[in-house]
């Protein structure tokens, strides 16, 4: 709406009609034109309406940045200034933040790992870092980062004056849980992927230690056998209670919280003893660093039965690991794979000569049916009836 006010001088604007104006349409805004343009001299008045400014508000409003829009690497950068107390509850509120906050805490760890290694090998900083990777490292690259990233946080803030230099009692505790807790997302702890999962991190462990080596490997059409030897770290089972069905899932995490012990241990070159006494199992294990001859020994002879591509794949784990290639998918194939562990050094503690264990899908069915057999012939039960 144009209002032309003349400005001559015998041409009077009344002072009530500049109120109105005012009063309907809000400060007028004035605009002169030129005298080619309109013809005259008169400056013109344009009256905005009300409704483009609440348009323009709107637009405003509707064009605020969310924190949530922001690239993840300007959001990595934020949570770098936000105390790790309050991380967990950030990774709550969606899925957005909990991506950003996984790659905030990939990126600390393997900066802290990297300046380890850089400054001291041997030191008990980077062994812990080494442990925690090689413990993780297959699950982490099978997609469960978020869940390596949501169980590690708690362990950053129980040691938060150095969060990347844990204790060995913390590194336990984060080990259980994540292992429990990827457990829970696959469902079924018998199922191949597990399984798979399980031998492959077990059997990565072995060439992280110093003195390891393959002593003998035979591969058969539908099978293989490989005997891995260690020097120095030596484990044994002092006590094992007679319920081992419920304790199959447990005695493998145990052995993997007893092998990371072992590679902190060997990786600092500190000897040690320590009996460790489980819910179910009594296990007793150490790291021999003297230069005597008579070096304690422990065999690991895994016999995997299974296609060829899985004997092959479970083959370069432990005999070509710095050549080992991730597969794009993991095999499919069923297989069952037989653990015997001899140690002489366990005997001298009481231990048996040699401790077995068996990861295959039916293992605990087997073992479920063994004990319940062993359990009828102690409690006296008629077995068998003859007339």
């Amino acid at each position: 709406m144009h209002l032309k006010i003349p400005t001559g001088k015998h041409k009077i604007v009344p002072f009530a009609y500049i109120i109105f104006v005012y009063y309907h349409f809000g400060m007028p805004k004035l605009k002169c034109t030129s005298a080619n343009a309109q013809g005259s001299d008169e400056p013109v008045i344009k009256i905005p309406r009300r409704q483009l400014r609440s348009r323009h508000r709107e637009e405003n409003a509707s064009s605020s940045l969310n924190l949530c829009d922001l690239p993840i690497e300007l959001m990595q950068k934020i949570f770098g200034y936000i105390n790790i107390w309050h991380h967990n509850r950030i990774r709550a509120t969606s899925k957005r933040m909990r991506d950003a906050n996984d790659a905030f805490v990939m990126h600390e760890f393997k900066k802290a790992l990297h300046k380890s290694t850089l400054t001291n090998q041997h030191s008990y900083e980077c062994a812990a870092l080494q442990t925690i990777e090689q413990a993780t490292e297959v699950y982490v690259k099978s997609g469960y980062e978020s869940t390596f990233c949501g169980c590690i946080l708690p362990m950053l803030r129980s040691s938060y004056k150095d969060p990347f230099c844990p204790q060995v009692l913390q590194i336990n505790t984060f080990l259980l849980h994540f292992y429990d807790m990827v457990d829970e997302l696959i469902g079924d702890r018998r199922s191949q992927h597990a399984r798979l999962l399980y031998n492959l991190t077990l059997m990565r462990f072995f060439k992280k230690f110093g003195k390891s080596s393959v002593i003998s490997s035979t591969a058969m059409p539908l099978h293989c056998r490989i005997v891995v030897e260690l020097k120095g770290p030596w484990l044994g089972m002092l006590w094992t209670s007679k319920s081992r069905v419920r304790d199959q899932q447990e005695k493998r995490c145990n052995l993997l919280i007893i092998l990371s012990e072992m590679l902190m241990a060997n990786i600092t070159g500190k000897a040690f003893k320590r009996v460790w006494e489980c819910l179910s199992e009594v296990y007793v294990f150490g790291n021999d660093t003297s230069n005597r001859k008579r070096v304690p020994k422990t065999l690991f002879t895994f016999t995997v039965h299974g296609s060829k591509k899985i004997c092959s794949l479970f083959r370069s784990c432990l005999e070509e690991p710095n050549d080992f290639l991730w597969p794009t998918k993991w095999p499919r194939d069923q297989f069952t794979v037989n653990l015997d562990i001899t140690c002489k050094e366990a005997m001298k503690w009481g231990c048996s000569k040699a401790q077995h264990m068996e990861f295959g899908p039916f293992a605990e069915t087997l073992f479920s049916e063994e004990e319940e057999y062993m359990d009828d012939c102690s409690s006296g039960k008629t077995l068998l009836y003859v007339e």
